[in-house]
């Protein structure tokens, strides 16, 4: 029991383990970003429409192909294999390119799952 005297001793919030490395919250490299409060052009509502989507992320396209941190924003998703529109790819780009979602946000867990059963076997 602390006394009035003694004080409790303050704790940093711990940083979180993410793909193998550590993230300790903001990535300096986002300030200049153009999606900047953007998160609904860039992340699909649950049961997006497939012709809605199509048009959400040529929007997306056109905010990222004018962002001076395009490269960055690629390399972190994929490295992150993060979900949603980043770098000017949408998942299923990333996907093409040889990093998939850990998990999509599309609804498109059921993919994921196939693919790793399919390597097992």
């Amino acid at each position: 029991m602390l006394s009035a005297t003694q004080t409790q001793p303050q704790t940093q919030p711990q940083p979180q383990a993410r793909g193998g490395r550590t993230f300790a919250g903001a990535l300096s490299w986002t300030e200049p970003a153009r999606c900047r409060g953007r998160t609904d052009l860039f992340f699909p509502p649950f049961h997006e429409r497939p012709e809605r989507r199509a048009r959400r992320e040529m929007e997306a396209k056109a905010v990222c192909d004018e962002c001076p941190v395009l490269e960055p924003c690629r390399a972190w998703a994929r490295e992150n294999r993060e979900y949603g529109f980043w770098g000017g790819e949408s998942e299923e780009e990333r996907a093409e390119a040889g990093y998939r979602a850990a998990i999509s946000g599309g609804g498109d867990v059921e993919w994921v799952a196939r693919d790793a059963l399919r390597q097992a076997v």
